[in-house]
Formats: C-alpha cells, structure tokens, sequence
C-alpha cells in the first residue's frame, strides 16, 4: 500500500510535467537569485550612495573629496550645489544612503568630517565612516600623519625641531607611498532633522510586510480560478453571454479589498506600538494602500490564470513572489545589495510600495513624490487583470 501510493505520486508529477520542472528547477534558480541578494549585503561588497559637499575648500579638502569620488567603493556624487544643505536634503529625500560633509581640513584636529545618516539606514553611517578612513589611508597618508602629530604634541610635551624635521620627512615619503598610520577620530555625526530612531525602519518594514502579505493573499483566492477550470464550472460560465469577464473582476475586487484590510492592520499595529504616523498622513496613505493593493491583485490573477494545475499554480505563485520580495526589498534594504540588484528592485511592486510608504510616513513627502509609485502600482494591476480576463478565455 505504501509503495502504491509513493508510485501513484510520482506518476502524477511526471505526467504534469509543468509541476515537475517548477519543483526541480525553480529551487536551484531561486538558489542563484537569493545568494546574489545577501552576498551584497555583508558589508564590504556594500557600494553606498554617497553626496560629497566641500565646505572647507582647502587644499586637503579637495584631494579627499577627489579621492572619494574616484573611489570603486563607493558611489560618491558631487552636490550641485557644492553645500551640506544639499547633502542633507539628499539624505533626507533618500536619494543617497549617506552625506559627506567636509567641515574642515581634514589635516586639521577635531573632527572635520561630518557624516549625514538617515536612522532608517542604521548601518550607512558606519559603513560610510569606514569607506571615507579606507580612502585617506590609501591615497591621504600624509594628512592622517599630520594629525597624529598634532592631537599628540599636547601630551608630550610638544616635539623637538629635529622631531619635526623628521616628522615633516615622513610625510613627504607617506605622501608618495602607500604606508597607512591610523589617526584619531575624523568624523561627527549627525541624523537627518526631525528622524526619530527607528521609525523610518519600522516604517519601511511595514510597508514590505504588508505587500508581501498582499501578494501572499492575492495568489492564494486567484488559485479558486484553476478550482473553477477543474470542476467545469468554468465552462458553463464560458457557454454564457458575458463569459468569465466578470467572475475575474469580482474576484479582482475582493481581493484588492482584502489587500486593503491587511494593510490596515498592518499600519494600525504600526501607529499604536511605534508611534508611525500614519492618521497624520491618512490620505497618502489611503491611495498607496488601494494601488498596491491594485498591484497585488492584478499579478496574482495574471500569474494563476496561465497555470493548467493547482500544483503548478501553487509553485509558480511562491517562487515569484520570493524573488519579487527578495530583489525589491522585503528581505534585504534594497540600498545593501549590489547596484545591479537595486536597479532591477524598480522592476517589482515591492521597492515602489515601500518606497512610497517611507516617503510618506518618514520623509513627510508630497505627492510629487509619490505619484510615480501610485502609476506605476495602479496600472501594473489594472494590466494584470486585463490578461487574466483574456487567459481564461484561452487556457483550459
């Protein structure tokens, strides 16, 4: 009996030979996709975004900003214009991961560097405090040796002149080499005004959450599309005047309204426990909800409607929706993955839904800033319906 029924199993996947390539294909792809997304987020595969602002215009300023926009490590960005008020509206609007404001001579004590972070991006402002060090080492030894010397002459006294000829000597060869002495602490910095620690981060992660959850859903009541083909209830819809057309739309709109009772439990729970600010911003939000809802719905139905089995549904609907989650940010902060990967993240619902909720709910943008979220969300939706209303028609 046992054997029986492991051969009877088997012969169904053989025979549905759809099912059987999602199940032993798909894995080793989804392999390949999710080890490119974390291997970038490590730390030091990580090419931040950078805005670069020279405040100090001195001779050692303009060879650091020089030597950090030539850096292959980072992706570094002059401000136009060339001011830390720049830098900080970039920070702020998300359109670099971190600021570079250069204060002061960098061969000068104190902290001359001042690094501009969004608390959303937790670990931008280390990383940046990391990069920037590495760059003086390498190309800057000079000026790290510079201020060595002059944080450390109070303590001992102060230096000979032969001393200080030596010293002088030793920066003029560190100068030309690749030696690299460690300094003391060039760096200050400061947070984006108004950002609370760890709002814009529970402020992304609900906006993931809620449209993996929608998709989830989404794809779950567009399987009853397959239910339907199979007990031939399909079929006598089809032999009517209107045909499937308005089962699928039905079907659209529960779920885009089951997507949209998700997303407010979601971002209740967010307002209640972690103080987002969502009633503050209720009508933004309220048009987010109903695209990205829109989105989720309208794939799911499209993805489903040109699945043959209930099988094949169910393995195409988790294999999309995992690599949709883990290149658009869902998983990983999209700005911790390699450039590539970022750049492909605008192809799936997730960075534009979450980058819509982090604008709205964290940044306090308007809606010139969200507008391209909410078209390209509400007519990716309203398309997948338009081919799931024709894919009925044509598969059986």
């Amino acid at each position: 009996m046992i054997l029986a029924m492991f051969r009877v199993m088997a012969l169904a996947l053989w025979r549905d030979r759809g099912a059987l390539v999602m199940t032993f294909l798909l894995p080793p792809l989804v392999f390949l996709i999710f080890s490119a997304v974390f291997a970038g987020a490590t730390g030091e595969d990580v090419k931040l975004k950078l805005a670069i602002a020279d405040d100090a215009r001195t001779p050692a300023s303009q060879r650091l900003a020089a030597a950090l926009l030539s850096d292959p490590d980072v992706r570094a960005e002059r401000t136009t214009p060339d001011t830390g008020e720049e830098v900080r509206r970039l920070v702020k609007a998300g359109k670099a991961d971190a600021g570079v404001i250069i204060a002061g001579d960098p061969g000068a004590p104190g902290a001359p560097i001042l690094v501009v972070s969004d608390p959303s991006r937790a670990v931008a402002a280390p990383l940046t405090m990391a990069r920037v060090q590495q760059t003086m080492a390498r190309t800057m030894p000079d000026i790290l040796l510079a201020r060595t010397l002059v944080e450390t002459a109070p303590a001992v006294g102060g230096y000979s002149q032969e001393q200080i000829a030596v010293a002088t000597a030793a920066r003029a060869v560190l100068a030309k080499g690749d030696a690299k002495p460690a300094g003391p602490s060039l760096f200050a910095r400061e947070d984006i005004a108004g950002a609370k620690k760890g709002g814009g981060t529970i402020a992304y992660y609900a906006g993931a959450v809620s449209i993996l959850f929608a998709l989830f859903s989404a794809m779950t009541g567009a399987l009853s599309l397959i239910d339907e083909r199979r007990s031939g209830v399909a079929d006598r819809i089809l032999a009517g005047t209107r045909g499937m057309g308005p089962v699928v739309t039905g079907k659209f709109l529960f779920l885009v309204a089951q997507g949209m009772v998700q997303a407010l439990a979601i971002f209740a729970t967010a307002q209640l426990i972690y103080g987002v600010p969502v009633l503050q911003h209720a009508g933004p939000w309220l048009v987010t909800v109903v695209a990205a809802s829109t989105c989720a719905a309208g794939l799911a139905l499209a993805i489903v409607s040109f699945c043959k089995t209930r099988d094949q549904g169910q393995m195409l609907s988790t294999f999309i929706i995992l690599i949709l989650a883990a290149i658009g940010g869902s998983m990983v902060p999209r700005f911790l993955m390699p450039p590539w990967l970022q750049m492909a993240g605008w192809a799936t619902p997730h960075a534009w839904t979450i980058e819509a909720y982090q604008s709205i709910l964290w940044r306090d943008a308007g809606v010139s800033a969200v507008y391209p979220a909410w078209a390209v969300l509400t007519v990716t939706g309203l398309l997948g319906l338009l081919v799931a209303q024709a894919a009925t028609r044509l598969v059986r």
